[in-house]
């Protein structure tokens, strides 16, 4: 949240979305700045009102309300972002899932070529490669001495097999690193970002948020998620997350607040479009 004083406020050289917060802040707080209100104009905030504590809990407004009910495009471009960023976290959901019971396949694929090998005597598997040579699971080559004396039953796994299945074991895991570091570097962040009430991001942030999420997906994310059968309960969006359980009863400020936009964008001419995001109770 902004926290400058009047005397440090500078508002010649911020940004109008700096100086909307910056109002916004000191009139919640009761700082008399020396301008008039334009946000909170209910005259029920005035100090010599008995009540004016109490309704100016109950009427703060936070920033990102303020620019969800009064700026149409803002408000577009804020639930566009956000339904961006709940079907890229989906996306992950999804990739994790099938990505998980692979590397359990694999696993066992694993452990049934062991079982099926020739032994050392201290119980370790082996495996004899095309050109004779004998291999340990841990891809140690025995001695000429050591390998004869191994013997190798018909029908045991390769050493070529065996490694073929640590290979496609190491891709798995490989993958699934690189899609858990996208959604604890990019879409966590960019959730926290969002759910930030008091200083939301500005629509430059909004843009960069919705150009990473595109740009810093990995390629496994899509290649799991596509082949993903999902059957675990769904994922909280990260408006959702705002709210909190699911199941409270809340006003339903997604109508509110895309009431409110679609009426200042018809006052400007604005045709907006009607987003399937639920928006959460963001307890002003």
């Amino acid at each position: 949240m902004v926290t400058e004083t009047p005397e440090s406020i500078g508002l010649d050289s911020k940004s109008p979305f700096e100086r909307d917060q910056i109002d916004l802040n000191h009139e919640i707080a009761g700082v008399d700045v020396g301008r008039m209100q334009r946000f909170l104009l209910d005259n029920s905030l005035d100090p010599r009102n008995e009540n004016s504590e109490k309704k100016k809990s109950e009427r703060a407004m936070t920033m990102l309300r303020y620019l969800l009910e009064n700026d149409a495009q803002y408000a577009k471009r804020y639930f566009e972002v956000a339904e961006k960023l709940d079907l890229a976290q989906q996306e992950v959901d999804g990739a994790l899932s099938d990505i998980t019971q692979r590397i359990a396949v694999s696993d066992r694929e694993l452990q049934d070529l062991r079982d099926d090998a020739a032994k050392l005597e201290d119980g370790a598997s082996v495996f004899k490669s095309s050109d004779g040579s004998i291999y340990t699971e841990g891809g140690q080559r025995l001695s000429d001495e050591d390998a004869q004396k191994i013997d190798i039953p018909d029908g045991a796994p390769s050493w070529e097999e065996y490694k073929a299945a640590q290979e496609r074991h190491a891709v798995l895991l490989r993958d699934r690193q690189d899609i858990e570091r996208y959604e604890r570097e990019v879409l966590k962040p960019a959730q926290d970002r969002m759910q930030d009430r008091d200083n939301p991001p500005s629509s430059d942030e909004l843009d960069q948020i919705e150009q990473d999420i595109d740009t810093k997906m990995p390629a496994s994310v899509r290649k799991y998620s596509a082949n993903a059968q999902v059957t675990a309960a769904p994922t909280l969006s990260v408006a959702q997350e705002m709210q909190g359980s699911p199941s409270l009863s809340v006003p339903d400020l997604d109508a509110l607040f895309r009431n409110a936009a679609n009426n200042d964008a018809a006052s400007q001419g604005i045709q907006l479009p009607q987003p399937k995001l639920d928006v959460p109770e963001l307890n002003f």
